[in-house]
């Protein structure tokens, strides 16, 4: 199981990684017309991309590192990786008709299942912190600095996001038989939330309005949104907590 999802981890990060040094490369030439950028944005009907193009230029680099990093490392490749694995964890097995042998093994369903949560969560949240650091380091080669507390800050806030996601998704594969509709179910209700995101009238309504820049960025302000990351550590241990009894109660 670890050397079949950790190729998917792998190629993960290798995401992140294309996607964060795109973003920085391309970032010393964005920096010179932000002003253009900023005149240019009045003229887009969306008001999520004006808010994205005035948050650059008040904050600079660090919002534009929010955003091409943590937003979007986060909320979407992080948030497909986290449903994927999620839902291949025990679903998987079921549909694989390997279900009973695996849990016919002298070892509680439950220790099964929180071995299975613990390196999938290493697998989801690992490449993230990774390429966080690396980002960290290597701002600098474009004339920028971060906080580096604050964006580590910042992770483990949206890495309790990726821990929901993951846990949720988990929780719904011990009720599933195919392999992939519990990821089918998550990614979709997640697309739902980013459409609704995208309106200006309904954003507030959406999962991804506790992870964007509005969250991220008074974070340097020592800011730190509380509440959610509560919320988001209580729905993970009420999802583990499901799915722990879920699996011990089915026949499979």
């Amino acid at each position: 199981m670890l050397r079949e999802h950790a190729f998917l981890a792998i190629g993960y990060m290798g995401l992140l990684a294309v996607n964060f040094f795109g973003a920085i490369w391309f970032w010393p030439d964005l920096r010179q017309y932000l002003n253009e950028l900023t005149v240019l944005a009045k003229i887009v009907p969306m008001q999520i991309v004006q808010n994205l193009v005035y948050m650059v230029q008040e904050h600079g680099y660090w919002a534009y590192f929010g955003f091409q990093h943590l937003f979007k490392g986060a909320g979407m490749a992080g948030m497909i990786v986290a449903a994927l694995l999620g839902s291949l964890m025990i679903a998987r097995e079921v549909d694989n008709r390997t279900a009973e042998f695996l849990f016919s093994r002298p070892v509680s369903r439950a220790r099964l299942l929180l071995v299975r949560w613990a390196t999938g969560l290493v697998l989801v949240i690992g490449p993230f912190w990774i390429i966080t650091w690396i980002g960290v380091v290597a701002s600098p080669l474009i004339d920028e600095t971060v906080d580096a507390a604050v964006v580590y800050w910042a992770t483990a806030y949206l890495s309790l996001f990726l821990a929901m996601i993951f846990t949720v998704t988990l929780a719904i594969s011990t009720f599933a038989d195919h392999q992939l509709k519990p990821a089918l179910i998550v990614i979709g209700f997640m697309f739902v939330n980013f459409a609704i995101y995208m309106v200006k009238t309904l954003n507030s309504y959406s999962l991804y309005k506790f992870i964007d820049l509005d969250r991220l960025i008074p974070m340097a302000e020592g800011i730190y949104p509380t509440w959610p990351a509560l919320s988001f550590g209580l729905i993970t241990l009420i999802a583990l907590g499901i799915g722990i009894r879920r699996i011990s109660t089915r026949d499979f």
